[in-house]
């Protein structure tokens, strides 16, 4: 477990094959520890520079879900619920295979926490949509703030899409939780401001008209959340 924090890739998907394989040959009593232990430092390798260990990563989180016997189930919720905000946003990622697998992990943890919608959504193919983002952010508002500060690293991602995801995402948390904390939105607007620059133009506009609206959230928030949600449901 200490070798995932290698930053060297080849080690880091020997470790990840060598734990697959591990978990492969255990029944679920012997499974279970392992797996309550390791998929909590599988997280921050869902968003690794190398789309292999990405890839792997995942798959290896699914594994780990399916190996916890039923008793134990309570105490893994907590880091599924934790794989949710990575997953929807790599379902965008620029590499197909790794877009693929968190959209087959992401249906896995829908089943392990059996939320039926979350579930139908992935499986219509639906979990791109701003339905998606808006269904978990509806699930708990007490969920919401977690959710907002995992997409807040997104803003900075090389890949452009997952930007452009990032920066609807908060304009939707904003618009479901009703934050109106001056210090809060003015996290938000000094986060997105660098993208008022980026290299894409759409982004741009994006980070600007979504910066625009969340300054005038707190004095104008009635006709304030209608053009945010709209904004944030741009294609």
């Amino acid at each position: 477990m200490e070798t995932l924090q290698y930053d060297n890739t080849h080690i880091t998907v020997k470790a990840l094959t060598i734990f697959k394989n591990v978990i492969s040959h255990l029944e679920k009593r012997e499974a279970s520890p392992i797996a309550l232990a390791l998929a909590e430092r599988l997280l921050p390798l869902f968003n690794n520079v190398s789309s292999e260990v990405r890839e792997r990563s995942m798959l290896l989180f699914k594994d780990l879900m399916e190996s916890v016997v039923w008793w134990r189930k309570g105490a893994m919720k907590t880091t599924v619920r934790r794989a949710l905000i990575p997953l929807f946003f790599r379902m965008s990622d620029e590499t197909e295979s790794v877009a693929k697998v968190s959209a087959v992990v992401l249906l896995a943890c829908a089943k392990f926490l059996k939320w039926k919608q979350l579930e139908q959504l992935t499986q219509t193919q639906r979990a791109e949509t701003c339905i998606t983002g808006e269904y978990l952010l509806k699930q708990k508002s007490s969920r919401v703030d977690g959710y907002l500060q995992q997409s807040l690293p997104y803003l900075e991602d090389a890949q452009a899409n997952l930007r452009q995801k990032a920066i609807k995402f908060i304009g939707l948390a904003v618009y479901h939780a009703g934050i109106q904390s001056e210090e809060k939105l003015n996290e938000l607007i000094q986060a997105l401001q660098p993208l008022e620059e980026d290299a894409h133009e759409r982004i741009c506009h994006l980070a600007a008209g979504t910066i625009e609206i969340l300054r005038h959230h707190r004095q104008q928030p009635a006709s304030q959340r209608t053009w945010l949600a709209a904004l944030c449901c741009w294609p």
